[in-house]
């Protein structure tokens, strides 16, 4: 009672109303190797679908972890995958040289991203999300805005439209040469390499080089000598789609061909294209109304589509278009954000396409789309979730990462004076943003590359992957899932769930004890076994399975530890943990073709001695689990499976209640308040057929003066299992007529 200065009346609680709360065990762990997804993380799935978009279709050298993951969601919903991959295993990127291993979301954050230590250059601008080949496949494509129109000190002379560059009448292109100079001209501010500009006597260029405000060079040399003295307009540079007009020369096809070229001859002073300053591979080119790809740019006027043309074509006109325009609405310019803090021209588009069609089955399929990010960081959509295109990336896509700053995305500097700012810098007022990727086009395309599985996972990164689930209070499975766990991987598994003390190892014996071993199956399976050792948290089965897989239209052989354990937890789901999963109302295998190993009778008798559970076929009533012994090898409750797992529910649920307990006094009425919850809840169990009767000791006789003072508590639960049947004998008596049977039963 509160201590009180003068008459009053205080109030207390005392809560009463504590039990033991309700404990589930049907989640399950599984590792091994998957094409995709985070390696060494901890995922929860719940369907197949979702496995296959987080792990992706199995192939070749998957198909067994994946299937036993899949065949486990046949019965149950809950299931804790972690992918294994050796230390070979590599991401993808955009440059494929210098390529590393990310393993999974938790290693990229802590040293990859902005805040973190950094990419190298020669990993690119992206990198594919997870390890593996599959990321090869991936291509990223990002798209800029019509480049900046300024002059000095960031002051926008036009935006989006031609432009008569400044300087006046004071330009000058040299014959033989094709360099452009100029007095008061801002080459370096206003130019860029593929730009088309036209001198006021016709004469028509493409921007080959730049060198600073004063010096730059052309594709070509006047066709009547030198111009000096001469203004020049700069047609607009849009990285999204460039009419005709902004296309130098004209083009020739001829139907069925797949080369384009100059419709003149290719001399100095005479070219009237320049493919190289102004295409790459992927744009699309249109010519006399067809569209087609660019593959290869072969010089200045000469280049190879995907696709012949359909007619012959003679001095036509051609313009240009982003590979991806036709997915987005319009244009990349300025964001509202950056425009509200008075920079400009920050925005991209950005395509995440399936290239190979690995992932869709389709080649150039798109995967993703970002419209409207900016380059700017911090930037935000009117919505206020994250528009600046690295956290968009690294937020939203399940495909890629990103890996750092496009070299040619930073500010570009002519002599002292920088016209625009680097990708990266905060939008602020005056803030012009460069998006100049890649010379003439403004479009960075990227195909990953250097992406690796890596040799087979070998037992030892099983076991790293495995031991994910060594923190029960971190992830809570009640069946650990062993694949095609070698004996050395299954003992480590059995260690982890003796360490644990909450869930059971399910395992089965090698492929090569079963498979094409006819004959010698169970002497095979037996010697497996013997090598495991003695445990109650293990469940060991016959064999494996042959099964349809629909993914690459084959037969595989998959080991049946998985399915063991989806019965099992469909046993909890739908009765409890402590009725056993075997026999013909709760045991049956599904998808199975046929068994390698269909153990007869006297097979399943020496089997089951050494404590291996069968799985056999019976003809007009499936496969069924036949048997349920752990494989404790002293005759004890605990050798079988759902004697184990009734004490596991039990010392879970009551520890997880005594934990309320703690740090309280050892006294009678803590004494009292534990024994009053602890019984109800073996009450509830006895109930429902776990336990046929039980008794709680909780009093000074356990909790004694010693106990007390070493600050301790004893609770001692003493309860008697109910057993499941396993072996029934049915005697059949042949009485004569006339005898009744009260005389002779007995």
């Amino acid at each position: 009672m509160a201590f009180q200065v003068s008459p009053g009346v205080n109030t207390s609680e005392i809560d009463l109303t504590t039990v033991v709360p309700g404990i589930s065990s049907i989640d399950a762990g599984i590792a091994g190797p998957f094409r995709w997804g985070p390696a060494n993380d901890v995922t929860l799935i719940d369907s197949e679908d979702l496995l296959v978009q987080t792990f992706q279709k199995p192939d070749a050298n998957t198909y067994i972890s994946f299937f036993s993951a899949a065949n486990f969601l046949q019965y149950s919903n809950k299931l804790h995958v972690v992918r294994a991959v050796s230390t070979a295993a590599k991401n993808a990127a955009t440059t494929g040289g210098g390529a590393i291993l990310v393993a999974n979301n938790t290693v990229y954050w802590d040293s990859y991203d902005e805040g973190g230590s950094g990419v190298a250059d020669s990993r690119g601008d992206f990198m594919a999300k997870y390890a593996g080949s599959l990321g090869n496949s991936l291509k990223v494509s990002v798209c800029g805005p019509t480049r900046a129109n300024l002059a000095s000190g960031n002051t926008v002379v036009a935006s989006n439209s031609d432009i008569t560059l400044t300087g006046g009448s004071t330009l000058a292109i040299h014959a033989s040469t094709g360099a452009l100079t100029g007095t008061n001209t801002l080459f370096g501010s206003e130019l860029r390499v593929g730009d088309v500009i036209k001198t006021n006597n016709g004469n028509t260029f493409v921007v080959s080089a730049i060198a600073s405000n004063t010096a730059a060079t052309v594709n070509r040399d006047p066709v009547t000598g030198a111009i000096s003295s001469a203004s020049a307009v700069r047609y607009k540079r849009s990285a999204f789609s460039e009419p005709s007009t902004n296309m130098l020369g004209t083009v020739a096809v001829t139907a069925n061909s797949t080369t384009v070229s100059a419709t003149t001859a290719t001399a100095r002073n005479a070219a009237t294209t320049a493919f190289d300053l102004q295409y790459i591979a992927g744009d699309i080119i249109k010519i006399n109304g067809e569209e087609r790809k660019v593959v290869t740019v072969t010089n200045s006027s000469s280049m190879v589509v995907n696709t012949g043309f359909t007619n012959t074509a003679t001095a036509q006109t051609h313009s240009r278009t982003w590979e991806y325009a036709g997915l987005f609405d319009k244009e990349p310019v300025t964001t509202q954000w950056a425009a509200d803090k008075g920079a400009l021209y920050d925005e991209v588009h950005i395509a995440v396409i399936d290239e190979d069609g690995e992932w869709t089955g389709t080649l150039n399929e798109g995967l993703e789309l970002y419209t409207g990010l900016s380059v700017g960081k911090g930037s935000k959509f009117e919505d206020g979730t994250k528009a600046y295109y690295v956290d968009a990336i690294n937020r939203r896509s399940k495909y890629i990462w990103w890996a750092d700053h496009n070299s040619k995305g930073d500010a570009y500097t002519s002599g002292t004076v920088t016209y625009s700012s680097a990708w990266g810098t905060v939008p602020a007022a005056g803030v012009v943003y460069n998006s100049n990727h890649s010379a003439g086009s403004m479009i960075n395309t990227g195909s990953l590359s250097g992406g690796v599985d890596g040799s087979d996972a070998t037992d030892a990164n099983k076991i790293t992957a495995y031991r994910k689930f060594e923190n029960a209070e971190e992830h809570e499975i009640g069946l650990l899932i062993g694949c095609d766990a070698s004996a050395t991987v299954a003992l480590d598994l059995i260690s982890l769930c003796e360490t644990r003390k909450d869930c059971v190892a399910f395992l089965s014996p090698e492929q090569s004890d079963v498979v094409n071993n006819v004959g010698g199956e169970a002497d095979a399976v037996i010697d497996f076994r013997n090598n495991l050792g003695s445990s109650s948290y293990a469940f060991l089965d016959s064999g494996w399975k042959y099964q349809y897989d629909r993914y690459n239209d084959v037969f595989r052989y998959i080991p049946m530890n998985a399915d063991i354990a989806g019965v099992t937890a469909a046993t909890e789901a739908n009765r409890d943990a402590w009725f056993s999963p075997a026999g013909f109302t709760r045991g049956n295998i599904r998808n199975v073709v046929k068994l390698p190993f269909n153990p007869k009778k006297s097979e399943r008798d020496a089997l089951y001695k050494n404590g291996i559970n069968p799985v056999t076929t019976f003809m007009g009533a499936g496969t069924v689990l036949f048997g349920d012994k752990t494989l404790l090898a002293k005759p004890s409750a605990f050798d079988r499976i759902n004697i184990r797992r009734l004490f596991i529910i039990m010392e879970k649920a009551i520890a997880r209640f005594a934990r309320s307990q703690l740090f309280e006094f050892n006294d009678a009425f803590t004494r009292a308040q534990f024994v009053g919850a602890v019984e109800p809840f073996l009450r509830d169990v006895r109930g429902r057929d776990g336990i046929t009767d039980f008794v709680v000791v909780c009093d000074d006789t356990n909790n004694t003066s010693s106990v007390i003072d070493r600050n301790e508590f004893v609770g001692d639960i003493y309860v008697k299992p109910n057993r499941a049947i396993n072996f029934i004998q049915l005697n059949f008596v042949a009485v004569r007529s006339g005898v009744e049977f009260s005389e002779i039963i007995g």
